[in-house]
């Protein structure tokens, strides 16, 4: 089976991001160490791990496990609690300015790059579910891109630039029946909330 340590360096080798938070929550709530949640913690893997899995809760929740000691001797976890409250308020220009100006360790540097590619493909998503044309720059600050590089990522999905209006047509995805419901709909009505402020 392995150590904890070496379960979370093969999920990091394959690239299984989304079974780092799941594997490190059943190793905390089945240690018969009540202190488990020490310094060796791989506190910064777990929280992005809730993150990257869309389980802000949990990483609040664990952040309030975390020893206060811990919290105040650890920058990098420091910048996942910045990077938590930012996803968490979905202020997305913040998410981008606090996964890109921190200087990540190579441990968690693939998780952080991961997270980073899959908020920006959610993103666009949302942006060509909500609007029918939109300005490159939007896409742009949305997604944490420079703007050339949001518009041959929207180019690649078909959306038509017209140079003259300076926006993109958008070419919507057919709906997928996981993708139908009212939960959907709330859920992008609260996403578009968030994106116009």
């Amino acid at each position: 089976m392995g150590t904890i340590q070496e379960r979370l360096q093969e999920h990091l080798q394959h690239r299984a991001f989304e079974e780092i938070a799941p594997l490190l929550d059943s190793a905390e709530l089945e240690s018969p160490n009540p202190l488990v949640l020490q310094d060796n913690w791989p506190f910064v893997l777990h929280l992005l791990g809730h993150i990257y899995n869309k389980q802000l809760p949990d990483a609040r929740m664990l952040w309030k496990r975390i020893p206060q000691n811990v919290k105040e001797n650890n920058a990098e976890l420091s910048a996942v609690w910045r990077l938590l409250q930012f996803f968490w308020q979905r202020q997305y220009v913040g998410v981008w300015q606090a996964l890109q100006s921190y200087q990540w360790s190579p441990q968690s540097r693939p998780l952080v790059d991961a997270l980073s590619l899959k908020t920006r493909e959610e993103l666009i998503d949302l942006i060509g579910t909500a609007y029918s044309t939109v300005k490159p720059s939007k896409v742009a600050s949305l997604c944490g891109m420079p703007q050339q590089e949001a518009l041959a990522a929207c180019q690649k999905l078909g959306w038509q630039y017209n140079e003259g209006a300076g926006t993109l047509s958008v070419v919507r995805k057919p709906v997928s029946a996981e993708h139908e419901g009212v939960n959907n709909l709330q859920n992008l009505a609260e996403y578009m909330s968030h994106i116009e402020h």
